[in-house]
């Protein structure tokens, strides 16, 4: 049976170039593999007073869509030399309900960042990569995927984003560690240990 991934976007500009490397991004993906979507725009600002029963449908259907996957793949911006608000909301929302277990244990997870800036953009890949684990997801640690000026790298031509080659490059290790770590047995191990410690809070 087919495996899926599933795409998330940092950005809400409609003509995002963190869009349109997620795009590519969904191309590489392997046989055996094929791309999952889902528009955070319908995510609203994080309040415990309108969570458990009274959750959000939108809320509730981007913790079935990541739950599903088998995997995740994040493109987003840098702002501010941080990670976007958009996506930190995101996973406040994911996270909960943290017990028994929360939507991103055990699910590995990559990302790329996608900036206009010749410098900036690791930064933003850390924290979520930090996030993600903290919450018992799996990060991807290594390689970091940042596409620096990307103005100058990405292009649209008859409606078909066209990436520089060392950039196009970038992408598809990026995909393809992702892909690695899903064929092993990480998310069965990391499920396991979240429920020891789990099980450790009420002995």
């Amino acid at each position: 049976m087919s495996k899926s991934i599933l795409f998330l976007c940092g950005s809400l500009r409609a003509d995002s170039f963190n869009k349109k490397v997620m795009s590519v991004a969904a191309k590489a993906l392997p046989k055996g593999y094929h791309a999952e979507f889902f528009d955070l725009a319908a995510i609203p600002p994080y309040n415990a007073d309108h969570d458990g029963a009274d959750a959000p449908a939108s809320v509730l259907a981007l913790r079935e869509a990541i739950s599903s996957a088998d995997g995740v793949f994040w493109s987003t911006p840098e702002y501010n030399y941080a990670l976007p608000g958009l996506v930190k909301n995101v996973i406040d929302w994911a996270s909960r309900p943290m017990l028994p277990q929360n939507c991103v244990v055990g699910k590995p997870m990559n990302a790329l960042v996608t900036t206009m800036s010749a410098t900036n953009g690791v930064r933003s890949l850390t924290e979520l990569k930090i996030y993600w684990g903290h919450l018992g997801g799996f990060s991807v640690p290594q390689p970091d995927c940042v596409i620096t000026q990307a103005g100058a790298k990405i292009s649209v031509v008859d409606g078909e984003v066209i990436m520089e080659p060392a950039a196009l490059q970038q992408v598809a290790l990026a995909i393809r560690v992702l892909v690695n770590i899903v064929e092993t047995d990480v998310s069965g191990a990391l499920e396991a240990n979240w429920a020891a410690v789990v099980a450790s809070l009420s002995s």
